[in-house]
This record gives C-alpha cells, structure tokens and sequence, in this order.
C-alpha cells in the first residue's frame, strides 16, 4: 500500500509506493473539512495554584482528528502540513474555530468560566484573518477575551513586521496570543520581547527535565513573564514530579497527560460538572 508521510524535521512530504498518496489524500481532506469528517477533542488546562491535584479546568485546548475511513486515525503532524501544503489550512482553522468556538460558548453559557485555545499557522496570518477570527468568536457567543491564538515556536516568520503588525491588530481585537512549545527550538527571550504575547508554554523537553540547566531557562521564561504580564503554561505534565516540578518553578497553568487527555466533549463536560 502506498503511504504519505511526514517528516517535520525536514518540512516535506514523502510519498512511498506507485502513486502519489499526498495529493490523495489532500483531496479527501479537502472533502473531509466541510462534510464533518474531522472531530475535535478537548485538552484541558489547569491553575497550578495551591496543591493536590487541580480538579477543574480554566481552559481547553482544542485538537482536531481526523479519522480517516481507510488508513484509521491520522496524526495532526501529518495532516496539518498536508492541509498548509495543498491550501487547504484557512477552511480546516475556520472549522475547528467553529466547532470548537460553539461547544465552548454553551459551556460559557452553562456557568462556567473557561478559555479556548486554537492552534494557527503563520501561513494564515493577515489583518482579514484577524478580523474574520475576533468576528466569528463574536458570533459564536464566545465570552470577551477568552479566545487565544497559539502559535509554534518558530520565530523568524513571528518577527517580520508584517506579522508583528498582524498580532497586534489580534491583541487590539481582544484576542490573546500564545507561543506554543517553548524550549523546543531556539527562541529567545528577546525575541519573545518583540510579540504581543498574553501567554508562553513551556514545551515537555524542559516541564520534564530535573536538572539545573531547565529550572534555569523556566525561571527566566517565568520571570519575564511577571515581567510583561505573561501567563506560563507547563505543558506535557505526565507525572506527580512533573506538576510537583511546574509548582515550583512558579508556572501558572499546567497542561498534559497527568491532568487531563485530550477529550470529546460529552467527556470535557463531565469533567466540569464534577
């Protein structure tokens, strides 16, 4: 069987066997977004304040699915890049904005105060994609100020006045802004100084390292993030000594396998009503 793969460490697309799989499976995704066929799962995140084991969420992170109907279940690693690739990345953010936007507006509307974090790529970033986004969230019902933008840690295209100035039209909308995976790559922290940025995560490589070297680089992250009014997110909490670990290092979310999986909805607003 032929099969598209992804390698992330190389940014391409490689197709194994007769034909060519990529495109394949690019149009069904393209068929996929409209009809439904992706679902959405929700990761919860949780206050780190106190101790004990945190028990409700204050914010969700919506992660798209696609489950495809001859090769089963296949990764965002795979298809996100597949999706940027054949421009088809717009239609597949607006859905998820959608479908995640409206799930989290009824749980505002139930009583209870929860964000809603969306992944983007810098391929989208325009002052239209801006003002669509802060429009849609609007119409959804979703509460001011509880939709942010994450973003990877990829600084070159996040620091090209083009898409400075596209973040600070966000921040203007009431959209906040997150920097996903810190730790993972090579940004800075000046360079962090230079975005608009309501919050950072601190990427699993570093939440679960016990060792001088990572409690040095969080506490920096940390203590320019006091600075600049910044929320720290612990991400790839996956044990007690990692979250006993995100404490200490004075992080103020915490997110990952340890506190909650990604989840479907009906799961999410069992959780909440716990």
């Amino acid at each position: 069987m032929a099969v598209c793969l992804v390698l992330p460490e190389m940014g391409i697309l490689v197709s194994l066997g007769d034909m060519d799989p990529c495109a394949t499976l690019a149009t069904e995704l393209r068929a996929a977004v409209p009809a439904g066929g992706l679902s959405i799962e929700f990761q919860p995140l949780f206050d780190l304040e106190g101790s004990g084991q945190p028990e409700r969420p204050v914010a969700v992170e919506a992660l798209c699915r696609w489950n495809h109907p001859r090769f089963g279940t296949i990764s965002p690693v795979q298809f996100i890049p597949l999706a940027e690739t054949h421009g088809i990345i717009a239609d597949l953010g607006a859905a998820v904005l959608a479908r995640a936007g409206a799930q989290v507006a009824a749980w505002q509307r139930a009583g209870y105060d929860l964000g809603l974090s969306v992944n983007a790529s810098p391929s989208e970033f325009s002052a239209t994609w801006v003002d669509t986004v802060a429009e849609r969230a609007a119409d959804l019902g979703l509460s001011a100020g509880s939709l942010t933008i994450e973003i990877t840690e990829s600084p070159a295209p996040q620091l090209l006045p083009s898409v400075l100035a596209v973040l600070e039209r966000a921040r203007a909308a009431g959209l906040g802004l997150s920097i996903d995976d810190l730790g993972a790559g090579d940004t800075t922290i000046s360079m962090l100084d230079e975005l608009p940025l309501t919050e950072v995560k601190i990427d699993r490589s570093l939440t679960q390292r016990d060792d001088a070297d990572a409690d040095e680089a969080v506490a920096a992250v940390v203590e320019q993030a006091r600075h600049n009014g910044w929320s720290v997110v612990a991400e790839g909490i996956e044990t007690q000594d990692d979250l006993d670990r995100a404490r200490r290092r004075r992080c103020d979310r915490g997110q990952g396998f340890f506190l909650g999986k990604p989840m479907p909805a009906a799961e999410l607003t069992a959780l909440l009503s716990a």
